[in-house]
């Protein structure tokens, strides 16, 4: 029995390698010098307030602030499958092509601060209310990646 169990464990752990190497990039597209920062600021309720920033090295900061699961500073670096794709949906979604702010004369909603900076240029977007659905989804993913678990210090859940 044992002698079947080594070769099928070996097997199986080369199975899997071989699909991590297929299916993740091994190396990061994009430089620290690529960047999006996200701020959520506060309302009259429970809104999270912190600030997520991610470079294009997979350098990340988190600063929980209140109403956050995770409270302080944080810093972690993400892999490269993750970081590139967050950077690759960044530049497909073409911020240029959308208003610097997206305000009315509501009150009691937090502001969402936006800045994406690649190629020598940047672009910030204030989001309170009015914005459209495509730049929900970006600051979406961007609050899983900010609210994600790993990072170091981070006290594990009971």
């Amino acid at each position: 029995m044992k002698r079947l169990l080594i070769p099928s464990m070996l097997l199986f752990g080369s199975f899997l390698l071989f699909i991590a190497a297929k299916c993740g990039d091994k190396k990061y597209k994009y430089t620290e010098e690529t960047s999006i920062n996200m701020t959520k600021t506060a309302c009259f309720g429970s809104c999270p307030v912190y600030t997520f920033s991610i470079k294009g090295n997979g350098q990340a900061s988190y600063n929980g602030r209140q109403y956050v699961e995770l409270e302080g500073q944080f810093d972690r670096v993400f892999p490269p499958d993750t970081t590139n794709f967050i950077f690759d949906t960044f530049i497909k979604a073409n911020l240029e092509q959308y208003k610097d702010d997206y305000s009315e004369p509501v009150t009691d909603l937090p502001t969402t601060f936006l800045l994406f900076k690649h190629g020598g240029k940047s672009k910030q977007i204030r989001l309170y209310y009015g914005y459209p659905e495509e730049l929900q989804a970006l600051t979406d993913k961007l609050q899983e990646l900010a609210f994600s678990k790993g990072w170091p210090g981070e006290v594990p859940e009971k």
